[in-house]
Parts: structure tokens; sequence; C-alpha cells
């Protein structure tokens, strides 16, 4: 009874926010034409976050699979990978969801703790962002939908990857490419910051076993020449999109991959997020920023950093790179702290990193900004936005949306889980400035006053909040 209690409390808390808790904020209107039909098909799934159920200080865990939205409110299957420790818990289950107009709402299935219940924010019919809407768990995540008529074999080309990797001594943070045809993975190589120690590594071997046909989920393992084997599960979204859960004895982490296109070099403006570890503490540190990369050379660049809840704003800084025809990439930059990079490039337009940096385990994401220059005008109407972390009282998630007037004005609809405390989505106002490099600078009354973002275009954005003891980041994607 304690987990239904708490999913239909979840559905009655996210419905709320059409009517609204607006704390002065007068005139809003939620925007969208999202219902129970907007969620229709397979979806891919991976959160990420910590488990207090047993320590007050949180057990990480990583979770993954696949679930099945009918379109009216129903989760027909959903299969489910929960790693806590040094073990996987699978289960399968069904469930239901529900989503309101502005494409906010809760979904809920059966894992190996109960019953998961996430608040949800639809970007599209094909991407949700999530966090959980349990006392005892706090994480964000993404679903994605999922192409089921690429599942009935294993994934086949070169694909760029990153993962994140916990055990009991240290993280892990890994960037790399790898070949694989008929289930057999050929050449490849990472770069792996473990501990603060940058290695790179050939792959020697691995396999991507068949998947289950009706899930697109599958086993496998990759080599490197350290020597060392990984296992893990895999999830398919698309001929173009794995997702990998770690199956590791002692290893609990997650990661994704993107087949690899076009002429994979570094070259233009990019706009980039990145979180990962310190020596001190797991989720230690936030980043974002951009920067252009041009015949060798990184000039206008800006970052913000949260690191053990110091911040660090605005940050220039220049720098130089080599490449290869890989699509791995070696930065150098001007900066003292997080100074170095390795690259590899998914395409022109779009690649991973790990950062080389003794103090922390941290890799990102960076994308090729669309358009030269920035203004107000750039971000105008409503998008979804996803962040985790930690703040002064602990674990803090919010999902929700974010409306931007085009002309400074921005009016946030959150609903938070801060440290196992649900809170009613709340409405709150703000303002915001938009320099013409894409950096976006934000203020909302009762929330921040630091909130930064780098805009990639006038539909996604990365994220920080640069408040001293704040350790928050995220994505922001426009409603379609």
């Amino acid at each position: 009874m304690r987990a239904l209690s708490l999913s239909l409390g979840l559905v009655s808390l996210l419905f709320c926010a059409a009517c609204g808790t607006n704390n002065g904020t007068i005139g809003f209107i939620p925007k969208g034409n999202f219902s129970n039909a907007s969620l229709n098909g397979q979806y891919v799934y991976q959160i990420e976050g910590f488990d207090f159920s047993n320590s007050v200080n949180g057990v990480p865990y990583r979770e993954a699979g696949v679930f099945t939205a009918n379109g009216s409110g129903g989760i027909t299957s959903a299969t489910d990978d929960f790693s806590e420790g040094s073990t996987v818990f699978p289960t399968t289950s069904t469930g239901s969801y529900a989503i309101s107009k502005d494409g906010t709402g809760s979904l809920s299935f059966n894992n190996a703790l109960g019953t998961i219940n996430l608040a949800v924010t639809l970007v599209s019919a094909s991407k949700v962002y999530l966090v959980e809407g349990d006392a005892i768990l706090n994480a964000g995540g993404l679903a994605e939908k999922q192409d089921t008529t690429a599942i009935a074999a294993a994934p086949s080309g070169t694909f760029v990857f990153r993962e994140h990797d916990l055990d009991a001594l240290e993280s892990a943070g890994s960037v790399g490419a790898f070949t694989v045809s008929g289930g057999v993975v050929g050449a490849g190589s990472k770069d792996v910051n473990r501990g603060g120690v940058l290695t790179s590594l050939t792959f020697t071997g691995g396999a991507f076993n068949t998947p289950d046909p009706l899930s697109g989920r599958g086993s496998g393992t990759l080599v490197d020449s350290s020597p060392a084997t990984s296992s893990f599960f895999y999830y398919i979204v698309d001929a173009n999109n794995i997702r990998f859960l770690s199956d590791t004895s002692g290893i609990t982490g997650s990661g994704r991959a993107e087949m690899q296109s076009g002429t994979p070099a570094l070259s233009g403006s990019y706009a980039f997020g990145s979180k990962g570890d310190t020596l001190g503490f797991l989720g230690g540190i936030d980043s974002a920023g951009r920067f252009t990369a041009n015949s060798g050379a990184i000039s206008a660049g800006a970052r913000d950093t949260v690191q053990d809840g110091g911040t660090a704003a605005n940050v220039a800084f220049t720098g130089t790179y080599t490449q290869t025809a890989s699509g791995r990439a070696a930065v150098t930059l001007s900066t003292t702290a997080n100074s170095n990079l390795v690259v590899w490039m998914i395409s022109p337009s779009r690649g991973y990193f790990v950062v080389d940096d003794p103090t922390t385990t941290q890799e990102g994401t960076l994308d090729l900004q669309q358009t030269a220059t920035f203004s107000n005008a750039t971000m105008n109407g409503q998008y979804a936005v996803v962040m985790d972390g930690f703040d002064a009282g602990g674990a803090k998630d919010r999902v929700g949306t974010l409306q931007w007037d085009g002309s400074g004005k921005l009016v946030l609809n959150e609903f938070t889980n801060a440290n196992g405390v649900i809170t009613a989505p709340i409405i709150l106002s703000g303002s915001y400035s938009v320099a013409n490099n894409g950096r976006a600078t934000g203020s909302i009354s009762n929330l921040s006053s630091n909130l930064v973002f780098y805009v990639v275009s006038g539909s996604d954005a990365y994220t920080v909040q640069n408040d001293s003891g704040v350790q928050i980041s995220g994505t922001i994607g426009k409603q379609q």
C-alpha cells in the first residue's frame, strides 16, 4: 500500500501544475498540446543517482531498461535493470503514467526496490526528462523512443562512447571508440581517467550478444589492453544509439554510445556540459561552457564550474589541440584547473570528452553551436528542463518547464525532490540575458540568481546552477 499511495500522490502533485501554485507569478498559462497519447511506444531509459534507504550519505546506483507506453496511461511492459554495489537486479513489470498538456506528468512501474515513481517532462513524443519521485531515491535521467525495427540484431558500425563507473575505491570516466560487426568487437581504443590518472588503452576483443527481439536488451563484453574485461547490458535506441549498464562485478556504472559519421573533426564553435566526481565527493563537479576550435587553436573559451561547492564564473580560456583521423582530439587549455581534455568526435557537430585532471573524474558532451551570434530573442518558447545534484540540504533534483519570452522574462514550473522531500509543482518568475557567444544568465525568485546556460541553438542548452555550496546541473530542450 505504501508504493501505491506514493504513486497516486505523485500523480496528484504533478497535475496540480496546470492549476498552479504560482508563488506570486500572475497570469501563468501552461503551454502545450501534450496528453497521454504523446507517450506511445517503446522507450529506452537511463537513471543515475543515490539511494538513501540504508545510508544517510546515499549509495550510488544506476538504472536502465525499456518500457512500453500504450498511449492511454498504461505501461504494458517494463524491463528494468537496477545496479547498486556489486549486483544488477533485473525485474519485469507493468505500470501506469499520466501526462498533462504542458508535457509534465508521472510514470511508475516496479523495480528491485518495489515501485519506482518518476516525475517526467516531455521534450517531445520521442524524448522525456525524468527525476525520481520517491522519498528514498534522488536521481535524474532520460528516456528516448526506441526504433523497434533496429532491435533484431546486435549493433553494427563504429561507435563513440562515454562511460562513468564507480567501485569501492575510486571512480573512472572513459571516452573512446570501438567497431563492432556481426557481434564481434574489432578495432578501438579509449581514454580513461581513473582516480585522477589518465591512461590510453586499446580494445583487444569483445562481443555484443544477440539482443532480445522484443526489448532490444542484450549483453556484451569489451576487453582492453590493461588487460581487463568489462561486462555490460546494452539497450538499443536505434541503429545509431546504444545505452549501457555495467555488469562487471564490483562496478556501478553506465554509459552511452553513438555511431560515428561524417568527418569526425573538431572544428567550429561548441557548447558543452560535464559532470563527475572529485577526490573528496561523488558528484563534486559540474561545468558548462563554450569555445571555438580552428586549425589547432582554441579561442573565445568561457566556462562556469562548481567544484566541491566553490564557484568559478565565466572563466575565459584559450588553448591548442591536435587530432587524428579517428576523431580523437587532445586539447590543452590555458586554465590551471580542468586544463586538459581528450575529445572523441561522433561527427563534426558532436563529441564526447573526458577531462584529464588529477583532482576530478568527469566526462561531458559538446555540441556545435548553430548560429554565429545569440541574443535574448534566440530563446523564445517553452522548454523542458531537468537538473540533478546536491544543495546545502542534500540531494536535489528538478524537472518541469521553463518559459522564455524572447525579451528577458523567465517563468519556471518545477517539480523537486529535495533529499526525499517531494514538492508540488511551483511556479517561479525571473529574468534572463543572453550574450552574443551563447552564454545566458538567469535569475529566478526564491531559487537562484546564478543560473547559467550555454546555448547550442534556440532549441537546446546546457545549464549549471553556479551558486556556492550547490552542485546542480542539467539540460533544457525546446518542446515540440
